[in-house]
């Protein structure tokens, strides 16, 4: 690299930001790269690539992911940014709040309990939405939260802090439902990266913390997530239909619980091969769909919108034998920018269609971090298994799932 003045020192351990700027700078350094050479290589100034090492300004996924492909970070940096992101929203609320004067407090513990209360209010139904918290900035922040654990190229990545948030919320004493709802991220964070036991100690502490709360909706909504989960990435069939059938039983009420548990027993009777079951448990669901509030048939994170519904119809369909392209189509279309949905569906299709080669297809365009997560991998492994049985080789696509 040319000699110049030495570049501003970064402390990765200052923050977030930092962290993902040391990463960036010492992977660009390891390619022997100027940053006019990166520059050129991305379609980014120097200057933002620049301030994007020293944290000075907000970086985006594609500026991120394009770094990530030129540097061949596998996606590692993507993994970064979510902390990243969240990092600079909180400091931004915080500059907000005391530029219109708000009294001190203290940030950190506000801010954790914004990542439990917040959620209540697009989650658990009209009853928990009046408990909820009402400060709009709080709920801001919880849903950025939620929407980074369920689009992460890498949930593990948000494991320890969410974690270490969970801790500090129930040293203080924290309520609840505040606890049911960090525990089941714990949870689904630990899933995706293959710690089943340790996502089933967390699917308990949800549940208890829930049931403890009183509220009907967050305890539907955390027994459906667990047999919604359970069915693709950690229970036998029969095991996550009970779980779905318990969660069914929490209360009768239209919320995203609900929603889930019933998804859930559809997949879960399509795996038995119980197609007519299936077929019965679709209709339903259907059903129910039409009878939600408006409030909760939505497409944001934590909502239980359209593309669910197909979502759903695909997997059933795939599996069961219950089901049309139509819910494929739908699905991806309404799925877009959510690659976790998308990339389920497509493995949906695959398995449907017996088209071992589009599974390989879909599995080849993901990140290492996206395709060894656990939900993607097991239902991969469900696709290749459909497929031979219908007669088509999957030497190659198992070849994939073993590297």
């Amino acid at each position: 690299m040319p000699v110049g003045r030495p570049p501003k020192p970064i402390d990765p351990n200052a923050s977030a930001g930092a962290a993902l700027g040391a990463e960036i700078r010492a992977r660009r350094t390891a390619c022997d790269l100027t940053l006019e050479a990166l520059g050129r290589r991305i379609g980014y100034s120097p200057q933002y690539i620049s301030d994007a090492e020293l944290a000075k300004c907000p970086v985006s996924e594609p500026f991120i992911g394009a770094l990530d492909r030129a540097l061949g970070a596998g996606g590692e940096l993507l993994a970064l940014l979510p902390a990243a992101t969240l990092e600079r929203t909180f400091e931004r609320q915080r500059r907000a709040a005391a530029h219109r004067g708000a009294a001190t407090v203290d940030d950190d513990v506000k801010r954790r309990a914004f990542l439990g209360l917040g959620l209540a209010t697009v989650l658990f139904g009209p009853d928990a939405a009046a408990r909820a918290l009402t400060d709009a900035e709080g709920e801001q922040i919880a849903q950025d939260w939620m929407r980074e654990v369920w689009l992460a190229p890498d949930r593990r990545a948000l494991l320890p802090g969410l974690a270490a948030d969970l801790r500090k919320l129930s040293a203080n004493g924290g309520p609840q439902r505040a606890i049911a709802q960090l525990s089941l991220c714990v949870a689904m964070i630990a899933l995706s990266g293959g710690e089943s036991a340790t996502a089933r100690r967390w699917w308990v502490r949800a549940q208890s913390a829930a049931d403890a709360s009183g509220d009907a909706h967050l305890s539907a909504y955390i027994a459906g997530q667990h047999a919604y989960d359970g069915v693709y990435a950690l229970y036998a069939p029969a095991q996550a239909l009970a779980l779905a059938d318990g969660a069914l039983a929490a209360t009768n009420a239209s919320c995203a619980g609900r929603m889930h548990a019933l998804g859930a027993r559809a997949r879960a009777l399509a795996l038995l091969g119980r197609r007519h079951d299936a077929a019965a448990a679709m209709q339903d669901l259907e059903r129910s769909f039409e009878r939600l509030p408006r409030g909760i048939a939505h497409e944001m994170v934590g909502g239980w919108g359209e593309s669910r519904l197909h979502h759903a119809a695909s997997f059933v369909g795939a599996f069961g034998g219950v089901g049309s392209k139509t819910a494929h189509d739908e699905g991806l279309r309404l799925s877009r920018g959510c690659w976790r949905s998308s990339t389920q569906i497509r493995l949906h299709q695959a398995a449907a269609e017996a088209d071992p080669q589009y599974a390989v297809a879909t599995l080849s365009a993901l990140s290492p971090a996206q395709a060894g997560d656990q939900f993607i991998r097991r239902l991969a492994l469900r696709a290749a298994d459909a497929c031979e049985a219908r007669g088509a080789g999957v030497a190659e696509l198992r070849d994939v799932l073993a590297a």
